[in-house]
């Protein structure tokens, strides 16, 4: 009889803990459902946003992107410890969509770098629609080869995304800005993010986003 009821007890444990890590994983699953929803709506909203602001500023006449030689002077000057290159950049126009891009690195020695490249898609949005929108899905991730997680810098009109490779040491942060800029800061042998966030920082982003 002992070893019958022993039995019992264990089958309804068993049963027991069977159910609430079936329970557990529902709730989960729920959870990830509520975030995929609300990612989605993020998204619409931003999508909307940026449809917005975009037919303000054609309502302005204002749908070309700056000139490359304007869009450099919105790169940073200097970097701490770095030494700077002269900036580069072009101006493009395909099939009817026209874009700019400026850019400048900094060196320490033979290895260590800092690029920091600004793209001005006012005049191809649908590019910009395309490389900004996973921003919106708010995607956070880490393994032993890298950290990726969403950042705004606390920055009104900022979004974008920040990835640390632990391996190579390579970090890299790029920001959409005021539904038009893509701001990109990479960053070579870095043990975090920290530089490339500082830098990101120096630039007037505010600015950029009232644009």
């Amino acid at each position: 009889m002992n070893k019958l009821l022993l039995l019992l007890a264990g089958t309804v444990l068993l049963l027991t803990a069977a159910g609430c890590e079936k329970a557990q994983k529902a709730q989960e699953t729920y959870s990830n459902l509520s975030k995929l929803a609300d990612a989605s709506k993020n998204m619409e909203t931003d999508m909307k946003q940026a449809t917005d602001r975009r037919a303000e500023r054609a309502k302005q006449g204002d749908t070309l992107s700056l000139p490359y030689k304007q869009l450099q002077t919105h790169l940073p000057a200097t970097v701490e410890g770095y030494v700077a290159a002269e900036p580069s950049g072009q101006s493009m126009s395909v099939s009817g969509m026209s874009f700019s891009t400026a850019e400048r690195k900094f060196t320490k020695g033979p290895e260590d770098e800092v690029s920091v490249k600004i793209v001005d898609y006012n005049g191809a949005n649908q590019l910009y629609q395309g490389a900004s929108m996973m921003f919106s899905l708010n995607m956070e991730s880490e393994d032993e080869e890298s950290l990726t997680r969403t950042t705004t810098l606390k920055l009104d009109g900022v979004k974008g995304s920040e990835t640390l490779h632990k391996k190579t040491g390579q970090a890299e942060l790029t920001l959409a800005v005021g539904d038009r800029f893509l701001v990109t800061v990479s960053g070579t042998n870095q043990k975090d993010l920290a530089l490339v966030e500082s830098v990101a920082q120096s630039l007037d982003l505010g600015k950029l986003a009232k644009l």
